[in-house]
């Protein structure tokens, strides 16, 4: 019972005494005889609908559809709950109450469990009622064994702002004027902050595990607390404010953690990012592949979403994007977007890729090509006159390119060659360095694929890539030493950081003292 467990755990952080889920309604807490409802959307009709599949089965759902209302329990973990189920004009409402673990039978028998009523309704649920799991059983159940004494769960520890959204929006604001490009929450550590680049410890009030969990439920929702607990980690996105955040809540050995990536809601411009405006001509094309590369960090995501902002703004395409998970929201203008979140509205980015292609786009943009399925369908689009934008993780043109072809087997790599060779329209790499007066400026290489790139590819061999970026000026070609040299000659970089990011030190120096 994936989905309602997590309700039902969060219940048990927040010491309620009482839920309740109505169809079409947010769940509410009872806390200390006070009503609070959930930081979370309404529980829409097919939630509520899995949550009663789950709860009432066989016997109990023919006497729940012929009364109208059914007492049952259930267990997760160390925590029992007694929940009454009972249909209503807008669906169903449920309420969920503790209780404590049954106890063994002296005589080795399960506890007894009272027969449903068939003449007339139940009375009122109470936590103490023993609840009817099937009708009146025509002979008494054979004598089982001893069912094991459950160890109770050590409580874990709970500060004044575990059930506080408010107290967790704050300190996003925080983070957010401070300029911070990410939040990093773990129980019992005070939260960081990373401030170009650097990670800074803020002088606030370590969360608890029961801080985070509240947190994941109350802004990833039911399905972020279920697939936290099942699979360890998650993923989801939220805005607080101004801030648009993509989140990855996670297990640790010390407990729980959380990661945020700090985003805007309005969508960046090529200029606004410091990118060469020129950049927006890569979307011109009506068909093949656009490859944007850089190391984890490089802000890489939201180069494309300045990119598709341009188009959505010039052209009049249909663009279906495929994300994990969305950042930010394109609001329609001359273009028609779709976008789709991986793991909502698209099992995997291969698996979304594949339906997109039937779904009469110009445009796709990929939010990372990592596996070897998801590439083999981008250049496939990109070769029947879709143009794709993709991510990839790697510090140059070269090893972007050979990212591509090493997740063939190797009996395919001459075939894949060929065909990138045939696709590819450019690589554009970017890597932030810090600047003089704090921030990061952006350091782009730029390889368009001109007709001896392609060659290159072709041919294997990448090796002698960077000579012809590094002589291709006329051709369009930005080598990443000659913009870091630009940014130390206008004062933005230290000489000593555009260095220590520079590729090739001989050509980064000549490309400094030329001017």
């Amino acid at each position: 019972m994936a989905a309602i467990d997590s309700l039902l755990r969060v219940m048990s952080l927040r010491g309620a005494e009482a839920m309740i889920i109505s169809t079409g309604q947010v769940p509410t807490l009872r806390r200390g005889g006070a009503a609070e409802p959930m930081a979370m959307p309404p529980i829409d009709p097919l939630m509520v609908r899995g949550f009663i599949d789950e709860l009432a089965v066989g016997p109990a759902r023919d006497a729940l559809e012929e009364r109208g209302s059914l007492e049952v329990t259930c267990a997760v973990g160390a925590d029992h709950f007694a929940i009454a189920i009972e249909r209503t004009t807008q669906g169903y409402r449920l309420l969920v109450r503790p209780t404590r673990a049954p106890r063994p039978s002296p005589t080795g028998a399960p506890p007894a469990t009272a027969a449903p009523a068939t003449t007339s309704p139940p009375a009122v649920p109470t936590a103490a009622r023993p609840t009817a799991a099937r009708p009146t059983p025509p002979s008494p159940p054979p004598p089982a064994a001893p069912a094991p004494v459950v160890a109770p769960r050590a409580p874990i520890e709970d500060g004044p702002a575990a059930a506080s959204t408010a107290a967790f929006d704050a300190l996003i604001e925080h983070a957010g004027a401070r300029q911070a490009s990410d939040l990093l929450l773990t129980a019992g550590l005070a939260p960081r902050v990373r401030i170009d680049g650097e990670l800074v410890e803020l002088d606030e009030r370590a969360p608890t595990d029961a801080d985070l969990a509240a947190w994941v439920a109350a802004h990833g929702g039911a399905a972020a607390t279920a697939e936290l607990e099942g699979d360890g980690a998650t993923d989801f996105a939220f805005t607080v404010g101004e801030l648009r955040l993509r989140a990855h809540a996670f297990h640790h050995e010390r407990g729980l953690a959380l990661a945020l990536r700090l985003l805007r809601t309005a969508v960046p411009t090529v200029t606004s990012l410091g990118l060469p405006e020129d950049l927006t001509s890569l979307i011109s094309a009506r068909a093949g592949l656009v490859l944007i590369a850089g190391p984890t960090g490089a802000g890489k995501s939201t180069t494309l979403v300045a990119l598709v902002g341009h188009l959505n703004r010039t052209r009049a395409r249909h663009v279906i994007t495929l994300e994990d998970p969305i950042e930010f929201l394109h609001a329609p203008d001359r273009a028609l977007i779709h976008q789709r979140e991986i793991g909502r509205h698209a099992t995997s980015f291969a698996a979304g890729l594949r339906a997109a292609l039937r779904e009469s786009p110009d445009v796709l943009v990929v939010g990372e090509l990592r596996d070897p399925e998801t590439i083999a369908i981008a250049l496939t689009a990109a070769e029947t006159g879709h143009l794709v934008l993709g991510t990839v993780h790697a510090a140059g043109a070269g090893g972007a390119i050979e990212r591509l072809i090493d997740a063939y087997p190797a009996h395919q790599q001459r075939q894949a060659r060929s065909q990138l060779a045939a696709v590819l329209r450019a690589v554009v790499t970017q890597h932030l360095v810090p600047t003089r007066s704090g921030g990061r400026a952006v350091a782009v290489e730029r390889v368009p694929t001109t007709a001896a790139v392609a060659a290159l590819i072709r041919n294997d061999e990448l090796q002698m890539l960077a000579t012809h970026v590094q002589t291709g000026r006329d051709a369009g070609m930005i080598p990443l030493e000659r913009s870091l040299a630009r940014l130390v000659r206008s004062g933005v970089v230290e000489l000593a950081v555009a260095r220590a990011a520079a590729a090739d030190l001989d050509y980064f120096d000549r490309a400094v003292r030329a001017g």
